[in-house]
């Protein structure tokens, strides 16, 4: 499990006084980077003629954020085959320790010079189970939600 921290910046909120929508996506994104980084697969994968591309990104809102707290992001892998993998991210209101978001984010492998999505290189695969073996502090939340008016109500 990765853990990323952030402040709250007066210039993501709304006019509803809490943070937008797109702001979510950032913290979402950044975390997800760093934590793709520390797997080995960043600035040095792409030199290697690899690099990661966001297949999808889904985002579940789960209580308002307000400016002067912090975040809390942390980031797992949720799902992995040769070419692509699950990254499962839990953002928590680090003022009240409740469940902010939720977001999973599909990314895969592609090759620079084809561009297309190619298998892991052996070693790169192997770091990725090993992570997501791990076991992890609970279980994550909001798995696989889809955007339905019947879906209900998120996991808080």
């Amino acid at each position: 499990m990765f853990i990323y921290r952030c402040n709250v910046r007066t210039a993501w909120l709304d006019v509803n006084g809490h943070m937008n929508a797109r702001p979510y996506f950032e913290v979402f994104s950044e975390a997800g980077d760093l934590a793709c980084q520390d797997l080995g697969l960043g600035p040095s994968y792409l030199k290697d003629g690899y690099s990661l591309f966001t297949g999808d990104f889904h985002i579940t809102y789960v209580r308002e954020i307000h400016a002067g707290g912090s975040l809390t992001v942390a980031t797992r892998i949720l799902d992995l085959d040769a070419r692509r993998f699950v990254l499962h991210q839990e953002m928590i209101d680090d003022r009240n320790g409740g469940l902010a978001a939720t977001a999973e984010q599909l990314q895969l492998n592609v090759g620079v010079a084809s561009r297309k999505v190619e298998p892991f290189r052996l070693e790169s695969f192997e770091r990725l189970r090993e992570v997501q073996l791990r076991p992890g502090a609970s279980p994550p939340r909001n798995v696989g939600r889809v955007t339905s008016l019947t879906s209900g109500a998120p996991a808080r």
